[in-house]
């Protein structure tokens, strides 16, 4: 990315069910000082529907960086993870899968499908909170933020 796209805000994509867990990305993003336009989808269904439609609706922007929540009712995380990765303006994109699961598999899974990190929900605040600082190092590793 060019240095210009540094200085802007990051565009993110969440796909997260439970609220209180979008709350404490937010706050996340907060305390970690990362400026962006988060889109939201709260289940599988939704999630795709904006992959659809995304390079073509105003409302459904490319991101920089995709949240994933594997654990979305409506459709498998893993399938949303799968359809993002094949769109043609997300191949490079980095996600950071946010579960709950520790599984083995889902972690094999999310490797195989790219993911730039997986960060398994903590049930402690400061620990979720950390996820700021997991998302500022991927971002600042794709050229999206500055480094530091």
């Amino acid at each position: 990315m060019s240095g210009d796209r540094a200085q802007t805000s990051l565009r993110i994509f969440l796909a997260e069910d439970n609220p209180g867990d979008v709350e404490l990305v937010r706050v996340a993003l907060r305390e970690h000082a990362i400026v962006c336009h988060l889109s939201l989808a709260t289940d599988g269904f939704e999630a795709k529907r904006f992959i659809e439609r995304m390079g073509s609706d105003p409302d459904a922007p490319c991101p920089d960086l995709l949240l994933l929540d594997l654990n979305l009712p409506k459709a498998d995380g893993h399938e949303v993870f799968a359809m993002f990765r094949a769109h043609p303006l997300c191949v490079h994109t980095p996600v950071i899968v946010v579960t709950s699961s520790d599984a083995q598999t889902d972690r094999e899974r999310a490797a195989a499908l790219g993911a730039a990190h997986f960060f398994r929900k903590p049930s402690d605040l400061g620990e979720f909170l950390k996820l700021g600082g997991v998302i500022r190092q991927v971002a600042a590793s794709h050229g999206l933020l500055p480094p530091g």
